[in-house]
């Protein structure tokens, strides 16, 4: 990522410097123009609490860390270049097994990196640049409540003078479906305003809200389970927790977005608090382990969500190996690529034979069994097989709105050439006989057109091309690479865009996403998109 010590200064021979966005009225210093007379929070107290009129107040917090979420992108890139101050893991319970966190006051570097990366892509930088986008937020959660109680309030006078630039949410164990022990950590600049008009705020909701002031910060939780929460933070804080600081450390830059979570402890929980509902099955659960740290993050050329994994059992150290997606011809417009999966599918595949199992309710069959019998094939022998050593597809560039065959190839490095040549075999017979394969040297080349195989054969040097390296950086040791050249493939989709929609998509030139086992029960991913 940016050094933050790196002088911002451009090289004379490049562009010139990027003009400052907009900035917006910062939070806490209300328009000259505004009367702090006027607002809610300077009402007399005398006067009776805004009847409860529905569950609307329950989106405002909500609303608040989205707002700062869409402000994220361009706000922080002009305000001083600081990030310092206490974080929301400061103030949030240690025994947490989930967080995530916004920050538009991030490290210098990140402000200096996110103004250089959307001056690539001018559509966002000047959508994002140019009001508080949390005063817009604040309007559409406002008026889509349909509710008196809380249009009553005003965003110049009782929001913006105390909401700061930081909001995290942290999940702990124990609640129920409807009162899950959450907390929501805002920011604020005052703390006995913001206090209070929180309070008002919920009060348009019927079951209310917990609220706790704590070091520069605002919590809220579920009623009935502040007392609660606010006694694990005294016991400590996430910012504590020795577990949850090595993996932020492992992290390394936290951008402006990041997030935690303890998969052993928290899928259990979760269950348990109606997960199941969103696809989280009770063997998935437990049998779940390991943790998850990510982060949003910039870089002058892209945009970044960079994560690792530590702990995973299932995740074993494999080798990897990506020459073979290197060098791929230039032209290349997509490519996926997985090398080591003959090593690692031993590890992966009783989990993913649970699932597979999980299916057999829904299809009232055994999944892997009729696959056996349809392919002819042995799980997960065969699996490794054809997965071999590594396993590329990719595809040309083309002529996408043509309605001629898609051209699409493939290259096979397996450890039982043979075995992996009948099962190509078998396979495309499935298919209705449209691959053309042949071994060579070692290597099964296959694809929809016998042309491409030859080109293919013969090679190329994609890893070298600049869109290549902007989105995946070194990825020769990856064990998972997923490439797609935007500029390469827009003609399928720019035709159906227009105005600022089709400038904006034009300005994005490449995705990138990588995977590496970094060790036994670790790992790091990345996903970047790239701007012209």
């Amino acid at each position: 990522m940016t050094d933050p010590t790196q002088d911002p200064t451009p090289d004379p021979t490049q562009r010139p410097p990027v003009p400052p966005i907009p900035r917006y009225s910062y939070p806490g210093s209300p328009p000259a123009s505004a009367d702090p007379g006027v607002g809610l929070s300077d009402a007399d107290e005398s006067a009776p609490a805004p009847r409860p009129t529905g569950r609307r107040a329950g989106l405002l917090v909500g609303g608040v860390v989205a707002a700062l979420v869409l402000g994220g992108g361009a706000v922080f890139a002009v305000q001083q270049l600081s990030g310092g101050g206490a974080q929301p893991a400061d103030v949030l319970p240690g025994d947490a097994y989930g967080y995530l966190r916004l920050d538009i006051d991030p490290s210098a570097g990140q402000k200096i990196a996110a103004v250089r990366f959307l001056d690539k892509l001018p559509q966002v930088r000047d959508t994002l640049g140019g009001d508080d986008p949390r005063q817009k937020l604040w309007e559409l959660i406002a008026t889509e409540a349909s509710d008196d109680c809380i249009t009553a309030f005003s965003y110049d006078t009782d929001i913006a003078p105390w909401l700061g630039d930081r909001a995290g949410a942290a999940i702990r164990p124990g609640g129920t479906e409807d009162k899950p022990h959450v907390a929501l950590a805002v920011q604020v600049t005052d703390e006995a305003r913001a206090e209070q008009m929180l309070g008002k705020l919920f009060a348009c909701d019927p079951d209310g809200a917990d609220i706790e002031t704590k070091d520069g910060y605002v919590l809220v939780m579920p009623p009935g389970t502040g007392t609660a929460t606010m006694a694990a933070v005294a016991k400590g804080t996430l910012s504590t927790n020795a577990t949850f600081t090595g993996d932020m450390s492992a992290l390394g830059e936290q951008g402006v977005v990041s997030a935690w979570f303890d998969m052993t402890r928290g899928a259990k929980e979760l269950q348990g608090l109606g997960a199941g509902a969103l696809g989280l099955s009770s063997t998935t659960a437990v049998g779940a382990e390991g943790r998850v740290a990510a982060a949003l993050r910039f870089d002058p050329s892209y945009v970044e969500l960079a994560g690792v994994v530590r702990g995973a059992t299932a995740v074993k150290a494999a080798p990897g190996d990506a020459a073979q997606l290197l060098n791929l011809p230039d032209d290349t417009a997509v490519a996926l690529h997985v090398s080591g999966a003959d090593q690692a599918v031993d590890a992966a595949w009783p989990q993913l034979a649970d699932q597979l199992e999980d299916l057999s309710g829904i299809t009232g069959g055994d999944v892997i069994g009729e696959i056996e019998q349809q392919l002819d094939v042995t799980l997960p022998d065969d699996l490794k097989v054809l997965l071999g050593r590594s396993f590329t597809v990719s595809a040309p560039q083309q002529d996408l709105t043509s309605a001629d065959t898609f051209v699409v190839g493939g290259k096979i490095v397996s450890g039982d050439s043979a075995r992996a040549t009948a099962l190509v075999d078998r396979l495309d017979q499935a298919l209705g006989d449209v691959l053309t394969h042949t071994l060579d040297a070692g290597t099964l080349y296959l694809a929809s057109d016998p042309a491409y195989v030859d080109t293919l054969k013969q090679g190329g040097g994609l890893g070298d091309t600049d869109a290549f390296k902007a989105a995946l950086g070194d990825v020769g040791s990856a064990n998972g690479v997923l490439f797609v050249d935007l500029d390469r493939i827009e003609s399928a989709y720019l035709g159906d865009l227009d105005g600022d929609t089709r400038a904006a998509v034009e300005s994005l030139r490449a995705v990138g996403a990588s995977t590496r086992v970094t060790g036994d029960g670790e790992a790091a991913f990345s996903l970047r998109v790239v701007g012209n």
